[in-house]
C-alpha cells in the first residue's frame, strides 16, 4: 500500500467515526433532540391542532393561539362533560387558563407524556361554560 492509499484510507476511517458520532448526537429518533412543536390555534368553539397522536418520551413544545374574539383555556385532560370538568381539571397534564388566554393571546407550554393513553383517555378542551358543549374538545392518543 502506498503512502497515498493509506492517507485516504485513515481519512475516510475519520470521516466514517466523525459522520456516526453526529448522527448519534443529532434529533432523529426523538432522543436528546429539540422538542416537536404543536400548533393549536383556538377559535370561538373550536380546536384545531397539527398532531393529535403523541409518542410517550418526547418532549412537545405547544404553542396555543386564542384567534377567538373571546378568551379560552386550554386542558389536556379526560374528557369531562361540564358537570364535572372542574373535579377533573386536577388530572391535567397540561393547564392553561383563560387568565393566559385573552382573544389574541399566545401561549407556549412544554410537555412531555410519559404514559400511553389511548385515544378517548385524554383530549385537548376548554371548559369555560358553554365552550365545550359548543364543540371546543379534540381527543388525543398516547402511544
Amino acid at each position: 500500500m502506498t503512502h497515498t492509499t493509506k492517507r485516504s484510507t485513515l481519512a475516510l476511517a475519520c470521516l466514517i467515526i466523525v459522520s456516526t458520532a453526529l448522527a448519534a448526537c443529532g434529533p432523529a429518533g426523538g432522543g436528546g433532540g429539540s422538542a416537536t412543536t404543536v400548533q393549536v390555534t383556538l377559535t370561538d368553539f373550536k380546536i384545531d391542532s397539527s398532531l393529535t397522536t403523541f409518542s410517550v418520551g418526547v418532549p412537545y413544545h405547544f404553542v396555543i393561539v386564542n384567534k377567538g374574539s373571546v378568551a379560552h383555556e386550554f386542558y389536556i385532560m379526560p374528557p369531562a362533560d361540564p358537570s364535572t370538568a372542574d373535579s377533573k381539571k386536577s388530572q391535567a397534564v397540561v393547564a392553561v387558563t383563560q387568565n393566559d388566554l385573552a382573544a389574541g393571546a399566545t401561549k407556549t407550554v412544554d410537555y412531555t407524556f410519559t404514559a400511553a393513553a389511548p385515544e378517548g383517555t385524554l383530549e385537548m378542551s376548554c371548559h369555560i361554560a358553554g365552550h365545550y358543549e359548543a364543540g371546543m374538545h379534540v381527543p388525543i392518543a398516547v402511544k
